[in-house]
């Protein structure tokens, strides 16, 4: 399937930590808050402070076995103030989730940077059919795998939901059925 990168809904996320640079172009940034899963927090933590010294830093640990719950963030959003910027890092499934949960929360896309670990190659999906988002699958973006809800054989389109934080899954066999 050819599909123009340009023309898609997938999200261009980063995998290096550039993307903290441009949280403060131009702004008064009063606290960064790292969000990371367990995992990556380590190396994370430690080129955002490379950053961002002279701004407090506050992070979140989350457990990406926890489910979509991440815990410590509901709190931290309780907490939030004008100035904070976001800075979400881990698998592009639990980057998505959380990214979503902090702008239904309020934050503005441009407050928060997002970067993925490229070696995580799970994605949630999203079926078209019976409206269930599997978690954590092990696919590529055109590839094929079973839905957790109704069992269909999906093929994962080139489409992005920000708003479910999965990609469009679509029965692989629809074009065909009569």
């Amino acid at each position: 399937m050819a599909v123009s990168m340009r023309s898609t809904s997938v999200p261009r996320w980063r995998s290096d930590y550039s993307a903290v640079d441009d949280l403060a172009a131009g702004a008064l940034v009063t606290r960064y808050v790292l969000v990371a899963e367990r995992s990556v927090s380590a190396q994370v933590l430690r080129a955002l402070s490379e950053r961002v010294a002279p701004v407090p830093t506050r992070t979140v640990i989350v457990d990406d076995a926890a489910g979509s719950g991440f815990g410590g963030v509901g709190e931290l959003l309780s907490e939030a103030r004008i100035g904070w910027r976001f800075v979400v890092a881990g698998p592009e499934h639990m980057v998505g989730a959380v990214r979503a949960r902090l702008i239904s929360a309020g934050a503005l896309p441009t407050e928060i940077a997002a970067i993925i670990d490229p070696d995580a190659p799970v994605r949630d999906m999203f079926c078209a059919h019976c409206h269930t988002t599997s978690s954590s699958v092990p696919v590529a973006i055109g590839g094929r795998a079973p839905c957790g809800g109704c069992s269909a054989e999906l093929t994962v389109y080139y489409h992005y939901s920000r708003r479910h934080s999965a990609y469009l899954g679509y029965r692989a066999d629809s074009e065909e059925l009569p």
